[in-house]
């Protein structure tokens, strides 16, 4: 397969966009993990695309800002709650600590979930 098929592959499969530098061993081994489903596969397919790219080195990753948040008094009273599709975290009328997500975020602005204390 040309390098250049199997990158618009590994793009179709899971929309990650991966540069054209890395070699064809190093893509087939991503289009492997890319074609896999859930978070985990989508973790281990990170996890590889950023060693390829020389960002694994051995550094502990820089840890996600996380926020405590709760849903909003009238999506509690009816016993509510959202999961996050992005870290699978349930988030309910309890205050959860979460990572600040896109998701996360959409919901505070849209006020459907809200800053616990």
């Amino acid at each position: 397969m040309a390098k250049a098929d199997t990158i618009r592959d590994i793009e179709a499969a899971n929309g990650q966009k991966v540069p054209d530098t890395l070699n064809q061993k190093q893509l087939d081994e991503l289009l492997a993990l890319a074609k896999r489903d859930g978070a985990e596969q989508r973790d281990a397919f990170d996890g590889k695309l950023n060693e390829f790219q020389g960002k694994g080195s051995g550094k502990a990753a820089p840890k996600e800002k996380t926020v405590t948040v709760r849903v909003n008094d009238a999506i509690a009273a009816y016993g509510g709650e959202f999961t996050d599709p992005g870290t699978r975290e349930v988030i309910g009328k309890e205050p959860t600590e979460v990572p600040l997500s896109p998701f996360v975020r959409e919901k505070l602005r849209s006020e459907e979930l809200i800053e616990a204390d």
